[in-house]
């Protein structure tokens, strides 16, 4: 019989497993009361938040299926680990769930909160000896909670999502290789101090500035301008560049929050009705993003709607609707703001957790636009251009 088809506990067995049952939902705080799975207990601690997804499903209808598979009944996540078993040569791991039926379409910010307030509880404590996070999650929003409990998250130890873009019963599944690559990030120390990363496809790419660019293939989470952090060789991470954290990067103090208010992502085209940015503020919305064609153009109609919102308290964030590139805030300060190089889906986030941190509206702007204005306008040719000093 094939090791995949064994249950958990006979998986443990032959592999030599510590393995103990974690109960369904699984979710404690405490570090102390996470249950260890584990072949060698000298090695680094690595926890898994299991928010589901593609990593962790599987088909009815056949080895080749990667498109209806929602119906198959998946392994968990100790049976992934008995699947990838080389896994437990690397690290020791807890689990984790975070409940996440439906799909990752249907996810909130609830989500991200939770694993945020868990991941800073068990990892950034002082007395934690866990080295480092990994997150399962379905990879159709995967980018927003990952980049959530990035801006959250309080401490220098590495934190990495990943997921699968095949079925666990796919001919060629990627979750597996992903899994094990995003467990050999969590444990190395080269992996400090440098934000969230995603671990996928042999690559690893800041969570701050990547985006799903393909709906089918492995090869979907990247950073197109900025680029990838480093690769996979062997298995393990090999970085292009020294620690850093991403430009302008913020942190939020989530630990008391259970809800954030409403922001809106509006889409700008030809003929675009700012009628429907009054509606989204009267339905309850505390915040806009709009994507603008080009370098994040509003239409003048957009322009004189987020104006008087803006005179309401509403701010208006605008992001460039093409995939890469940014749009660039004029000299003096307006009444749209500019996301900088942050897509939609982010500073859509970012805006809920300023509005809920209680930021006034010239500290949302400074939010956004500060480290785009320091690099286009302090420079003293442009103080002599654009201010005439």
């Amino acid at each position: 019989m094939a090791l995949r088809s064994l249950s958990a506990a006979v998986k443990a067995i032959a592999l030599g497993v510590t393995l103990w049952p974690i109960a369904q939902g699984g979710c404690t705080s405490d570090p102390s009361e996470l249950v260890w799975i584990s072949t060698n207990s000298s090695l680094p601690k690595v926890v898994i938040y299991s928010a589901g997804g593609t990593i962790l499903s599987a088909s009815n209808y056949s080895r080749l299926d990667n498109v209806n598979y929602g119906s198959g009944v998946g392994p968990t996540p100790e049976q992934l680990i008995g699947n990838v078993s080389e896994v437990l040569n690397v690290a020791q791991l807890a689990v984790v769930r975070f409940p996440a039926s439906g799909g990752s379409s249907g996810l909130n910010s609830s989500l991200y909160l939770n694993i945020s307030q868990y991941a800073n509880r068990q990892l950034c404590s002082e007395d934690s000896d866990i080295v480092g996070a990994i997150m399962f999650h379905g990879t159709n929003t995967l980018e927003e909670t990952a980049f959530g409990v990035d801006v959250s998250f309080n401490c220098s130890k590495p934190f990495i999502a990943t997921g699968a873009m095949r079925p666990d019963t796919y001919v060629s599944p990627d979750g597996r290789s992903n899994f094990f690559q995003a467990v050999a990030a969590a444990v190395a120390p080269s992996s400090r101090d440098r934000g969230g990363l995603i671990a996928f496809n042999d690559r690893l790419t800041s969570i701050y500035y990547s985006t799903k660019l393909n709906a089918n293939t492995p090869d979907t989470f990247k950073a197109l301008e900025q680029g990838n952090l480093g690769a996979f060789l062997g298995g393990q991470p090999y970085y292009f560049f020294g620690p850093s954290y991403p430009t302008g990067r913020p942190y939020f103090d989530v630990s008391n929050t259970t809800q954030l208010p409403s922001v809106i992502i509006l889409y700008g085209h030809q003929g675009f009705d700012a009628s429907l940015m009054y509606s989204a503020v009267a339905n309850g919305a505390k915040g806009l993003v709009v994507l603008g064609p080009g370098a994040a153009q509003l239409s003048p109609s957009a322009r004189a709607a987020a104006t008087e919102l803006y005179k309401q308290g509403i701010p208006t964030i605008a992001v460039a609707r093409p995939v890469t590139g940014t749009g660039v805030p004029g000299p003096n300060p307006g009444p749209v703001f500019f996301s900088s190089y942050v897509g939609a889906e982010q500073s859509r986030i970012m805006l809920q957790l300023a509005i809920n941190a209680g930021y006034s509206l010239d500290e949302i702007r400074d939010l956004f636009e500060s480290p785009l204005r320091d690099a286009v306008y302090a420079p003293s040719a442009n103080q002599e251009w654009y201010y005439g000093t």
